[in-house]
Parts: C-alpha cells; sequence; structure tokens
C-alpha cells in the first residue's frame, strides 16, 4: 500500500516538475497555488524536483526493506519524518501567515502524513505530535508584517507590468484598484516619471492600462497583492512601496504618493521632507500616510 502511494505521489510531482519545466508555470488547482509560490525564495520547479526525490526515495526503501526492526538505524522513518516537518511547517505558514491555502500543497500535505501513519505505530504517533506541535507553535507566534517583505520578489511577480527608465535611481510599486479615482491621478502622474523603474500591482483582475507603456507579466497575480496588503494591516489604495537603505516606505493616500513622485522620480535625489503622518517600527518600516485621497479596499470609492 506504502508503495502505491509513493508511486503516486511521484508521479504526481513528476508531472508539475516537467510542466513547470516546459510552460514556466506548475498545475494550479486554485488562487491560492499562486499566492504561497509568490511568497517562497525557492522556484517552485525545484521544490516538485525535491518532492520527485523524496517519493522516489520512500518508494525504492520499501522496496529493499527488509526487516526494519533489525536495522541499526531506520533510514525511512527518518526521511518521512524529516518530510513531515517540512510539509507540516508549509501547512501551517499557509494557515498562520498567508491566510490562504494551496490545494496542491494540501495534497502532498495528505500524501506524507498518510505515509507516516501507515509505517508503524511509532511512526504515527511519531508523525501526529511532528504535526500538531509544529502548527501549534506558528499559532502562537506573531508574525511581523515585514516578513512578508524581506524582498520585493512577491511584489515583482505579481505586477501587472513594468515602466522601465535606462538609469533607474529607485524601485517603486503602486498598489491600486482599477475603480479608485485617487489612484487613476496618481496613474496620470507615474506616467511621466523618468528615473524610476515603476512596477504597477493591482489588486484586482484588469485587462489593460492606458496611457502607460509597460512590460507585461505573464505571472500577474492580484491576488498577491491583495495578500500583501492583508498582511500589512492596510486596507486602502493607492499605496506606493518603496525600498530605502534603511527598510521599507509604504506611502498612502494621492496627494502623499504624488508629492513622493514629483520629487523622487524625476531627479537622482532621494526624498526626506514627508515629515507628516510617518510612523516607523523597529524593523525599519516606514508608513507615511495621508488621511484624504484614499480608496477602501473593500467597497467601491467615490471622491
Amino acid at each position: 500500500m506504502m508503495k502505491i502511494i509513493a508511486l503516486i505521489a511521484s508521479l504526481i510531482t513528476a508531472i508539475q516538475a516537467v510542466t513547470g519545466l516546459i510552460y514556466g508555470s506548475t498545475i494550479c488547482p486554485n488562487e491560492g497555488c499562486k499566492v504561497v509560490e509568490g511568497l517562497t525564495t525557492v522556484s517552485p520547479l525545484y521544490l516538485n524536483f525535491m518532492g520527485l526525490i523524496f517519493f522516489q526515495f520512500v518508494f525504492w526503501g520499501l522496496r529493499f526493506q527488509k526487516n526494519k526492526s533489525k536495522q541499526p538505524v531506520d533510514l525511512l522513518a527518518i526521511a518521512l519524518i524529516t518530510g513531515l516537518v517540512f510539509d507540516s511547517v508549509l501547512l501551517a505558514y499557509q494557515l498562520f501567515v498567508a491566510r490562504t491555502f494551496c490545494a496542491y500543497c494540501l495534497l502532498i500535505f495528505a500524501i506524507v502524513l498518510t505515509l507516516n501513519l501507515l509505517y508503524g505505530k511509532r511512526q504515527m504517533a511519531a508523525g501526529i505530535a511532528v504535526a500538531a506541535v509544529t502548527i501549534f507553535s506558528f499559532s502562537v507566534l506573531a508574525f511581523i508584517p515585514t516578513g512578508g517583505l524581506s524582498h520585493t520578489e512577491p511584489l515583482k511577480k505579481a505586477a501587472y507590468g513594468v515602466k522601465s527608465c535606462s538609469a533607474p535611481t529607485k524601485e517603486i510599486y503602486l498598489i491600486f484598484s482599477s475603480n479608485c479615482p485617487y489612484c487613476e491621478n496618481v496613474l496620470q502622474t507615474l506616467s511621466n516619471c523618468n528615473s524610476c523603474d515603476l512596477y504597477l500591482n493591482p489588486i484586482d483582475d484588469i485587462k489593460s492600462i492606458s496611457n502607460i507603456e509597460l512590460e507585461p507579466n505573464s505571472e500577474f497575480a492580484p491576488e498577491i497583492n491583495r495578500l500583501i496588503l492583508s498582511v500589512m494591516g492596510i486596507d486602502t489604495v493607492p499605496v506606493l512601496v518603496v525600498k530605502s537603505d534603511d527598510g521599507y516606505r509604504f506611502i498612502k493616500g494621492e496627494s502623499k504618493i504624488v508629492n513622493y513622485v514629483q520629487h523622487a522620480c524625476f531627479t537622482d535625489a532621494d526624498v526626506l521632507y514627508l515629515n507628516d503622518g510617518v510612523s516607523t517600527d523597529e524593523q525599519g518600516l516606514t508608513v507615511i500616510t495621508d488621511q484624504e485621497g484614499q480608496c477602501s479596499v473593500a467597497i467601491d470609492c467615490e471622491r
């Protein structure tokens, strides 16, 4: 039974790996898969190859295993519990940090858990304990918002497109919605910037953006942009994300964003004069807020 499960799992991960190798993206049963993929530092392609190697090790280990009670070290038991630890961490991350679920990840977790449960009573007890302790540990931790932005890769992956400059001095990311009039004014200002690489990150599924020539991104994922706002505890748009030497700036509201862009993206100098509505935490994350010129993420906006 275990050999059949390991063989089926090998086939599933092999299909995912080959699909990622040929088409550049894996088969994604739901939106949660794209969100979780966008928040990992390792390509899903490599993760699937790792999964394939793991399940093949389990299959061949079972195939040639004779009497595990006489073995000084049960390498298969160690491999199974190691795989369960890895997948339990991914599950807990989805539950308490990303707050969305990847259907494919849940399937792999279920398979690894089942293999542990079928490998004997001792392995069953150890597997249940490991999964429970891992998930409980995540539940008692407070994850700081900057954890979701330890690098800008999620924002780059989720962008609708990028407007590149020949010699950019900064990278900026505009998170906005298509039904926000304040966002339209910000977009109009950004259309003429000449010293910033501009990434546009809508929170809804848009088809086009007028007046700005963009290099389209085939991996555009508005759900990741919504997740980033959620992790940061921000419920309004537009929001401009600027990476600086001392951390990240989140600039909220039409006038503050326009003010920043006009000085920072038409010159080589950094902007240091934004004093009103500024708050900075100990992780180096700065939020600059304009109480006006914002739209709610949850409801349609009118001036």
